[in-house]
């Protein structure tokens, strides 16, 4: 079964959606887990330098002067010693030693992390354990020594060196303690178990995750539609191929689009508009091939009939008399050249019209050519008695052309209107240009006979046809049509003006002809 493309489309938007998805939040997971280690541990360093710094202020403000006179209860020593003093004396702990107690426990409560003090002997003074069990100085591990001893020389340290002795993931800062003196007298460390901040960044992904899951199932329709929308011209297209290859060519694909889609939509109608002007042609050159045969046939059978009619008549014995029998042999003879005149003009017309046949391109003058064919056709002319009037009023024009063949076409069209014209008429011949249309000559043939029909005009160069008059009785039908591919060939254009029993004009457009 074949799947439809904008199946595969929604499946390959919905691949890309949860593929990006993942890309996303991978990315979001490794940057924000990053940077919120990172701002937890700037924040830790802060937090533990902030408490160092306010432990050294209170044991700094609290050693006692030379006037000051130690309370009853109250041991006067210095700081320092102080701080050693109060490791295991439970029963006779100083005042400002419990303050400081109060002051890490409530710590503890506000940032549920626990707060170490160590001493420069590596002494605890206060362990709050929320989150392990009590923890020796002799289980420490060495990284978390060294971490202290580093804290003992001034630095602010940030490690997780403490996790395995804490027995959970932690994040420790170390920070030191200043005495009265300026020394250091001990180190303040804060633990901040790691299940806190998993805690958050879990928090943050899990919504990540919801959020992506609720844009994809918003998205999926949206692609399911633009998958629609792109495949909705494909099958537009396909309906007009189908309907095409039933033989409709007038269908279209009525689809207006700015890209490729529309341009190949664009290139279906072109070939569909193609496709139905051939077919036209088709349909036109199929008609006039039949019409051709037809008249082929018709022109045929008649110089055909007459001459078996006369073969037959003679052959019988039943044209006895001279006379007669010299007329059935001159009917013959002139049937015969009729036959060959009919056969000249269609192998003429055939190789005109093959796409193959190459003209002889030659320079001549236009108005000897026009000289030529009018001088050529008096004769016939005259015997009609029928006046051929020349007007060149073209200086010498060069053309380019083949002289045999337009010498030809003129004196088609000449012959023609000898035919039909009365005796004692007149055919002018004219040959001009116009102020501005210097590069092209006009040629105008007129005669003063029957007309064309208007009806009739614009079949006149189609192959075989011609009027039912007596003066067209020895015509073919071909020899407008062969002016007329003399023409194409040539690129001239004729243009016919007539007007019933008035006569009729024939006007001849020469392009590029030079001037001498």
């Amino acid at each position: 079964m074949k799947i439809k493309i904008v199946y595969k489309l929604f499946a390959f938007f919905t691949a890309v959606l949860f593929i990006f998805m993942l890309i996303l939040n991978g990315f979001f997971y490794f940057f924000f887990n990053k940077q919120t280690v990172e701002l937890r541990r700037n924040d830790l360093r802060e937090k533990v330098g902030t408490i160092a710094n306010t432990i050294s202020m209170f044991l700094q403000n609290d050693a006692p002067t030379d006037d000051q006179q130690p309370s009853p209860s109250v041991q006067t020593v210095p700081p320092h010693e102080n701080m050693h003093m109060h490791m295991g004396m439970s029963g006779t702990a100083m005042p400002y030693y419990r303050a400081l107690v109060y002051y890490i426990k409530l710590l503890n409560r506000m940032d549920m992390s626990d707060i170490w003090l160590i001493n420069d002997n590596h002494q605890f003074l206060i362990s709050n354990n929320r989150h392990h069990h009590p923890v020796q100085y002799n289980e420490l591990p060495t990284g978390g020594v060294d971490v202290i001893n580093e804290a003992l020389q001034g630095n602010i340290v940030v490690a997780d060196s403490f996790s395995g002795v804490l027995g959970t993931p932690a994040t420790t800062a170390a920070a030191p303690i200043r005495g009265a003196d300026g020394s250091y007298v001990g180190a303040v460390l804060m633990h901040v178990p790691l299940n806190e901040v998993n805690n958050s960044i879990f928090y943050a992904i899990r919504l990540l995750i919801i959020s992506s899951l609720f844009a994809m199932v918003i998205s999926l329709p949206a692609s399911l539609l633009v998958s629609y929308y792109c495949t909705e011209p494909l099958r537009k297209m396909k309906t007009m191929a189908l309907s095409i290859a039933e033989g409709n060519y007038a269908t279209r694909a009525h689809v207006h689009q700015s890209d490729e889609i529309g341009d190949l939509a664009s290139s279906l109608d072109q070939m569909a508009v193609r496709l139905d002007a051939a077919a036209k042609e088709s349909g036109r050159l199929d008609k006039a091939r039949r019409i051709f045969i037809a008249n082929v046939s018709h022109e045929l059978r008649t110089p055909v009939t007459v001459l078996r009619a006369s073969l037959e008549a003679l052959t019988n014995g039943l044209i006895k008399d001279d006379v007669q029998q010299k007329e059935y042999h001159q009917q013959m003879l002139n049937e015969t050249i009729y036959l060959e005149r009919l056969v000249n003009d269609m192998l003429e017309l055939s190789k005109l019209q093959n796409p193959d046949f190459k003209i002889e391109m030659t320079k001549f003058i236009l108005n000897d050519l026009v000289n030529d064919a009018s001088r050529s056709m008096r004769p016939f002319a005259a015997a009609k008695q029928i006046h051929i009037n020349t007007n060149i009023e073209l200086p010498p024009a060069q053309l380019i052309g083949d002289y045999g063949r337009l010498r030809q076409m003129l004196m088609i069209v000449i012959d023609n209107a000898i035919k039909f014209s009365q005796k004692n008429d007149f055919i002018t011949i004219h040959l001009y240009n116009k102020p501005e249309k210097k590069s092209t000559a006009f040629l105008s043939i007129s005669d003063n006979g029957c007309g064309i029909d208007p009806a009739v005009l614009p079949h006149i160069f189609d192959r075989f046809h011609k009027t039912n008059d007596e003066r067209n009785k020895k015509g073919t039908g071909l020899g407008l049509a062969i002016a007329k591919q003399i023409a194409l060939h040539h690129d001239i254009e004729i243009k016919i003006d007539s007007i019933l029993n008035k006569g009729a004009t024939f006007t001849f457009s020469f392009k590029d002809i030079h001037l001498l």
